[in-house]
């Protein structure tokens, strides 16, 4: 099986402060760990499901993405590529 994680380059803050200026909504992309050609590491695959939601409730979107990598890593997932979390 493969391992999933999942990451976002725009997730509010601490304070539930966006990192841009004017941002409601951020995500975070589900992606696969693979192993590197020459044996040593791993590194990201291509993102497989992208969840996203409002920058002022981010723990959904948290809680969401961590179902759906556990969903993932047991190879039950046969949900959308795009997840929104109201």
């Amino acid at each position: 099986m493969t391992h999933h994680e999942f990451d976002g380059a725009c997730v509010p803050d601490s304070n539930l402060v966006p990192r841009f200026r004017g941002q409601t909504t951020f995500s975070v992309g589900i992606y696969p760990v693979i192993p590197r050609a020459n044996g040593k590491g791993t590194k990201r695959g291509k993102v497989v499901v992208r969840v996203y939601g409002l920058c002022e409730r981010p723990d959904p979107v948290y809680t969401k993405a961590r179902a759906i990598v556990r969903a993932l890593d047991a190879g039950t997932y046969d949900g959308p590529k795009t997840v929104r979390v109201a």
